[in-house]
C-alpha cells in the first residue's frame, strides 16, 4: 500500500534528522565545555565567542527537532487512515505540512528536503488516484489551519525539549571586582566582515555537514549571496558537495 511506503520513507527522514541532532548535541557539549573552561580561566572574551556559537547551534537544533517531531505527527496521522473517507481528511493537511517542513529545512538539511519533495509527490499522486484532491477553495483555509497546528505543536514541543536537554548558558558574566586598566571610551563598533572559505568549511564540519545559509548571513553580517559564493567556490574545489 502506498500509504505504508510513504510512512516508511518518512521514518527514514526521521532517522536522518535524529543523526543530525546527535551531531549537533555533541558539538554543543564540546563548545559548552570549552566555554566553561574559558570562563573559569578568566578568558571572558573567548567564553563569549563560544556562547554565541552555542546559541547559533541551538537555533538550528530547534529547527531540526521541530521537523523531526512534525514528521512523527504526520506518520501517526497516516496510521489512522482506514478507508477512503479517512484519506480525504488526512492527505490535505499532510501535504501542506510536508511542504512547509521542506522549506524550513532546505538550507539546513538539503538531503532531507529533497526526499520530502519526493514524498510530497507520492502524497499528491495518491490524492489524484483516490479522487480526494481539494478543489473547493473554501476548504483550503481549514487544511492550512490543520497543517499550521501540526507545525506549531511540534515547534513548541521542540523548544521545550531543547531547553530541558541542553545546559543553560549562564555565562559569560565577568566578575565585578575586576578593574580594567584602560577601559574603552566608547563601545566598539560592529564591523561587517567577509567570511572565508576555511572558516565556512570548519563551520560545516562542526555542524555535522549541514549549514543554514540564512543563519550564517544574519550571524556574521554578510550577504547571503556572499555565503553562497563561498559555498560554490568550495564545491568547485571538490571540498564540499551542495545537494540542495
Amino acid at each position: 500500500m502506498k500509504i505504508t511506503e510513504i510512512s516508511i520513507k518518512l521514518k527514514d527522514q526521521q532517522d536522518k534528522l535524529d543523526e543530525a541532532m546527535r551531531k549537533l548535541e555533541e558539538r554543543d557539549k564540546d563548545l559548552f565545555d570549552k566555554a566553561v573552561r574559558s570562563q573559569a580561566n578568566g578568558e571572558h572574551a573567548r567564553a563569549t565567542i563560544y556562547a554565541q556559537e552555542i546559541s547559533d547551534i541551538r537555533k538550528i537544533m530547534k529547527i531540526v527537532y521541530t521537523a523531526r517531531l512534525a514528521i512523527e505527527k504526520v506518520r501517526i496521522k497516516l496510521e489512522t487512515i482506514h478507508d477512503l473517507q479517512g484519506i480525504s481528511l488526512v492527505l490535505g493537511p499532510i501535504g501542506r505540512t510536508l511542504e512547509n517542513l521542506k522549506e524550513q529545512i532546505r538550507g539546513i538539511a538539503p538531503e532531507v528536503a529533497i526526499s520530502l519533495d519526493s514524498i510530497i509527490s507520492s502524497v499528491n499522486s495518491i490524492a489524484v488516484e483516490t479522487g480526494t484532491t481539494v478543489t473547493d477553495r473554501s476548504v483550503v483555509p481549514t487544511i492550512d489551519d490543520e497543517a499550521r497546528k501540526i507545525l506549531d505543536d511540534a515547534r513548541k514541543t521542540a523548544e521545550s525539549k531543547i531547553s530541558e536537554r541542553m545546559p543553560k548558558l549562564d555565562f559569560p558574566h565577568p566578575p565585578t571586582n575586576i578593574t580594567l586598566p584602560h577601559p574603552p571610551a566608547t563601545e566598539p563598533k560592529v564591523v561587517k566582515r567577509k567570511i572565508g572559505e576555511e572558516e565556512l568549511l570548519d563551520m560545516i564540519k562542526n555542524n555535522g555537514g549541514i549549514i543554514d545559509v540564512y543563519l550564517v548571513s544574519e550571524t556574521y553580517g554578510v550577504e547571503k549571496d556572499e555565503v553562497m559564493n563561498v559555498l560554490n567556490s568550495l564545491a568547485r574545489k571538490g571540498l564540499i558537495q551542495i545537494t540542495g
